[in-house]
């Protein structure tokens, strides 16, 4: 085989005698193999930027985001090329909470006080988004948090619950409720993203990328179907787009070279694709940002 093995399913460990995870991580480069765990986790992107793949749901993350992910949500962080090939001035970090949905006992989220944290944590399960007040609100508490004592960070966590019982800036990401199926399959599927991220601009086909993790093409299809809740195909759309919105935000190339750039064949294909992701043409994308 000639991929590399990495856990999928992660059990994460907590210190003695605590109840859940706070935690700020820096590191040269911010990312995470393709993985899930019974945990549920908030995650907020101090610094850095790259893509994220969040169930079916992948797109670009950047700091200042914040994302809640339910327990045994399948999620993807990779740093953008440039923390690999140019020296960066910042170091990408993240503040990380986990919690066990039993963490307070198995009847804490079933009480009557806890109903609307409930409904959040069904939520969480196709991965949120928190934007506006809440995730400030919430990003502050975090940090709080980190420098706090037990019994103070049970309190600060507590209060985060109720910002998200009650907030209006939660929007879901995936649009499949996605679970993490089987442990062993990690290290075909981060061969699988690694070598998509790094050749979406090519001519990939199903025969090269199913041979990678020695599955035949019909296998492979259904192996990433029913991973992701969507075609590999449309992956590799996605990847284009992703880049091609990023081009056309940051670069002064015109759009015909952003198409073949991008890895799409002729001008029609690519307005197509993506007025159908974006619901404009690139012209009007570049112009509105």
């Amino acid at each position: 085989m000639i991929y590399s093995k990495k856990a999928l399913f992660q059990k994460l460990p907590l210190s003695p005698g605590n109840s859940f995870l706070i935690k700020r991580y820096e590191s040269p480069f911010f990312e995470t193999p393709w993985h899930f765990h019974d945990e549920y986790e908030l995650v907020y992107c101090e610094k850095g930027f790259g893509k994220k793949f969040i169930g079916n749901h992948f797109t670009s993350y950047k700091s200042g985001e914040m994302y809640f992910l339910g327990k045994n949500l399948p999620h993807w962080f990779k740093a953008d090329d440039s923390f690999y090939t140019k020296p960066q001035v910042v170091k990408p970090s993240s503040i990380v909470l986990q919690f066990l949905e039993n963490f307070m006992g198995d009847s804490f989220f079933k009480s009557h006080e806890m109903s609307g944290v409930l409904k959040v944590l069904a939520r969480s399960q196709n991965g949120i988004e928190i934007t506006g007040e809440s995730k400030e609100k919430i990003k502050n508490i975090m940090v709080k948090m980190l420098h706090s004592d037990p019994m103070s960070r049970l309190a600060l966590l507590i209060e985060i619950f109720s910002i998200l019982s009650q907030s209006k800036e939660l929007s879901f990401l995936s649009s499949h409720h996605v679970l993490g199926i089987n442990p062993s399959d990690s290290d075909k599927m981060n061969a699988v993203l690694d070598y998509s991220l790094k050749n979406f601009r090519s001519d990939i086909t199903i025969d090269t990328i199913s041979a990678l993790v020695n599955l035949s093409p019909a296998a492979f299809c259904r192996y990433f179907k029913s991973r992701t809740q969507k075609t590999y195909m449309s992956f590799i759309i996605d990847l284009r787009l992703e880049e091609a919105s990023k081009l056309l935000k940051e670069s002064e190339q015109n759009i015909l070279q952003i198409c073949y750039e991008c890895g799409f064949k002729n001008l029609s294909n690519f307005n197509r694709a993506f007025r159908r992701k974006y619901g404009v043409s690139p012209r009007e994308y570049r112009f509105r940002v």
